[in-house]
């Protein structure tokens, strides 16, 4: 049995480690015309994912580029603390040639190299790497499991008389009790032994690529310390293809779902809900069947979400409701405040306390005041609405004259009859009253009751009249001979 060591990094551990991150590959079973290492899982680019683990133990950082190589970059200085060192590899001619680029800026005393396409490993298992290789003077150690022999496309780690080494998975001929274990690709490698064999890799004729794997090999050779840490295999699977993607996030999700059940939030059918990496959520909430949550999205206690909504960048604080079918995008809601169902609310500043906006009713761009209740049918664009004041259902901001957006201000206490138009810019003051069905076009001042639609006419018996002479029509149409009997 393996020696249990800490997963804990001292300071000083983590000084004398260095990483290196590949991450120049051209992704070609991706099959998507970009580099996989940009796609985003549960929010977050997949290539961030192990850089956000290294991040976390402090490790400096090189990261190798070449395919995309800009937009990878980009991704890592715009949205990590780190600041990695990038090297390019010019051209993609294997793992070992891209570790190899990178040999100029070795400095530490151990070489971390992982690839770029891991999203599923962890602080844990690292840190189990960097004490198990230290702790035992290996001169190189990598990560192993075992894992289903039809996934292929990893490397088989074959032990034979005394020796180890890893074979591509398209040169492996053995059984598949042989090939159980497969290479991670994980590795810690003295910095010494490595920088005198790196450039020692042998061209691989089938490839014509230099393999990091090979390292490997030569350690054994040479008699030296070959440490292996073995994990599970959802722990470590890499990515190639679209399936594989789908998988991962899978597992992901199950992983973000599960910490935050363990804090006291509800979900009631996990298996369809999407919550990303950058979302937080507090106890006590709910949330229903088919929810996605996203975009640093920041979410209270005891909220309610309801089914199929889809909540993105935006801050709801606590006990808030969302009903289903609600689309929430860049919006800020206070406490208490109830939304939906069938509710769209956009770049909202602010849906204070009490607020309620009801089902079919599209918010944007607009402030809402405590209390203010807009139940049904509304739009309301380009707005600042004071506190309990009630829409009626059917009404609407006009806010675009076809050139520009223009401001509806409705002050506190109003009540705003069914089926307004609002024509922006417009001013309802305190405490006024619109009459169902106006189009308001002028200010309205307070206490006052706006009234804007034509005067209701009455014409009597127009409509007795009005059958009469159909009635009329009809007969005569009846009593005319058709024209094929006419002489």
């Amino acid at each position: 049995m393996e020696e249990s060591y800490s997963s804990q990094l001292t300071h000083k551990d983590t000084h004398s480690i260095q990483a290196v991150v590949l991450a120049a590959g051209k992704s070609t079973r991706f099959a998507m015309g970009s580099s996989k290492l940009a796609f985003p899982l549960c929010g977050q680019p997949m290539v961030l994912y192990p850089l956000s683990v290294l991040e976390a133990l402090a490790i400096p950082t090189i990261v190798v580029t070449g395919y995309q190589q800009e937009l990878i970059q980009q991704i890592i200085t715009q949205r990590t603390k780190i600041t990695p060192l990038f090297v390019e590899q010019t051209i993609q001619k294997g793992t070992g040639h891209a570790v190899a680029c990178s040999k100029a800026f070795w400095q530490a005393d151990h070489i971390l190299i992982i690839n770029g396409d891991m999203p599923l490993i962890d602080q844990a298992l690292i840190s189990r790497v960097l004490n198990e290789h230290l702790a035992t003077k290996a001169t190189v150690s990598f990560v192993v499991a075992t894992c289903d022999d039809q996934l292929n496309g990893y490397g088989k780690v074959i032990r034979a008389n005394n020796t180890i080494k890893i074979i591509e998975a398209r040169d492996f001929k053995g059984t598949a009790q042989e090939g159980q274990f497969i290479n991670a690709g994980i590795y810690l490698i003295s910095k010494d032994f490595l920088h005198a064999e790196i450039e020692k890799l042998s061209l691989h004729e089938n490839s014509q690529e230099w393999y990091i794997t090979d390292i490997i090999a030569a350690a054994s050779n040479m008699g030296l310390h070959i440490h292996t840490v073995e994990t599970d295999f959802d722990t470590i699977r890499g990515i190639n293809t679209v399936n594989e993607l789908a998988t991962a996030e899978k597992i992901i999700r199950h992983r973000i779902i599960q910490k935050y059940m363990q804090k006291g939030v509800y979900f009631e059918q996990p298996e369809t809900t999407i919550i990303e990496q950058s979302v937080t959520i507090g106890a006590g909430t709910r949330i229903g069947a088919g929810v996605h949550i996203a975009q640093n999205t920041r979410i209270g206690t005891r909220c309610i979400i309801g089914c199929y909504s889809t909540i993105t960048n935006s801050i709801l604080n606590d006990q808030v409701t969302i009903l289903p079918h609600c689309v929430i995008t860049d919006s800020e809601i206070h406490d208490h405040v109830s939304v939906g169902p069938f509710a769209h609310v956009r770049n909202v500043h602010s849906l204070h306390e009490h607020a309620c906006i009801g089902n079919f009713v599209e918010v944007s761009n607009s402030t809402i005041g405590a209390g203010t209740k807009a139940k049904h049918l509304s739009y309301i664009g380009d707005a600042n609405i004071a506190e309990k004041v009630n829409i009626g259902a059917g009404t609407i901001t006009c806010n675009y004259d076809g050139f520009q957006k223009h401001v509806t201000t409705i002050e506190k206490n109003v009540k705003i009859g069914s089926n307004n138009s609002l024509v922006a810019p417009v001013t309802i003051g305190h405490d006024a009253i619109t009459g169902a069905g106006s189009v308001i076009t002028s200010d309205v001042p307070p206490y006052a009751l706006g009234i804007a639609r034509a005067l209701q006419v009455n014409k009597e018996q127009y409509a007795q009249r009005l059958n009469e002479s159909r009635s009329f029509i009809g007969a005569i149409k009846t009593d005319t001979p058709s024209s094929h009997n006419e002489k």
